[in-house]
């Protein structure tokens, strides 16, 4: 047991090392985003941000410096945590936060998918809280400092060694190509009732109270359109705090537009362009940003 004990601790440090001086890939990015991350408007969201909200064209339009901190296949519970630490060295003029049902708001898998890329951070109190409230028995896994870091042990390595993705300077990752639409699979069958999880429900009411104003909430557009039914809880957040919801998921423009989209879920990258232009429209419409970029809410 105390060799097991030295082992861990020995590891901790070198993972830690690896975290903090990786040359590129998704450490890199993490790393980034958490400690150093200093812009005007941050975009939050899963894949469909990362795919569909292109920063320069905000930065161009607005002349407000702009980053995309999505993460494929995550929700509130993680950008939670993120929007957590950049509050501790910068403050956004503008949050424009994507929302995908699925990561959300709906009941789905395990949320403890959704911590992984906190672990290294776990020391943060309003981290160990995320924690806490998706598993209490995490502070005890939390301990061992191989557990914080085994998921990402290889690609940590080849990060600092020799990164195999290279970093984007705005988080921004385009789809290139055009939709094949004998891939779709997917009827439009709704279930007569939605469930919703409760803990991000609790989590974006936690951002909502946190930024006020300064956030933004958005769907993008799908190819097939989506039930609203979805949304129901955001509507509802947004109506009650008097913030914006600006949903774009069953614009005719994009739907079943196959050039402009890369799969049923996501804008290819001309898709992604032209609806980072309609959303600014939209932002300027509402008075959410005046003429020359500015949140004036």
């Amino acid at each position: 047991m105390a060799l097991i004990a030295c082992v861990d601790f020995i590891s901790g440090h070198v993972f830690d090392y690896l975290q903090n001086n990786a040359k590129g890939g998704m450490t890199f990015r993490d790393h980034y985003i958490c400690n150093e991350l200093k812009t005007d408007v941050l975009l939050c969201g899963s894949s469909r941000c990362v795919h569909h909200l292109n920063p320069q064209i905000i930065t161009d339009s607005l002349g407000m410096s702009s980053y995309n901190l999505g993460q494929d296949g995550n929700g509130i519970i993680l950008l939670y945590g993120r929007l957590q630490m950049i509050r501790e060295h910068m403050t956004p003029k503008l949050i424009i936060y994507e929302i995908t049902p699925e990561f959300d708001l709906l009941k789905g898998e395990d949320n403890h998918r959704y911590l992984t890329w906190l672990k290294p951070y776990y020391d943060n109190k309003e981290i160990r809280d995320i924690f806490l409230s998706v598993d209490s028995t995490e502070q005890y896994k939390m301990l061992s400092n191989m557990y914080r870091y085994n998921s990402h042990f290889l690609e940590m390595m080849s990060d600092y060694i020799h990164p195999i993705i290279k970093a984007k300077e705005n988080g921004f990752v385009p789809l290139l190509g055009d939709l094949d639409k004998s891939k779709i699979r997917r009827d439009n069958v709704y279930p007569k009732e939605y469930e919703f999880d409760p803990l991000k429900l609790y989590y974006l009411e936690k951002i909502a109270d946190s930024f006020g104003k300064k956030i933004v909430f958005c769907v993008s557009p799908y190819w097939y359109g989506k039930d609203t039914r979805q949304f129901a809880p955001i509507v509802e957040l947004c109506k009650k705090r008097g913030l914006e919801f600006i949903d774009f998921s069953n614009s005719p423009k994009y739907l079943h537009n196959n050039s402009l989209f890369k799969d049923g879920n996501h804008l290819n990258s001309r898709g992604a362009d032209e609806f980072t232009k309609d959303l600014i429209k939209e932002l300027r419409a509402r008075k959410v940003i005046s003429a020359s970029g500015e949140n004036i809410q």
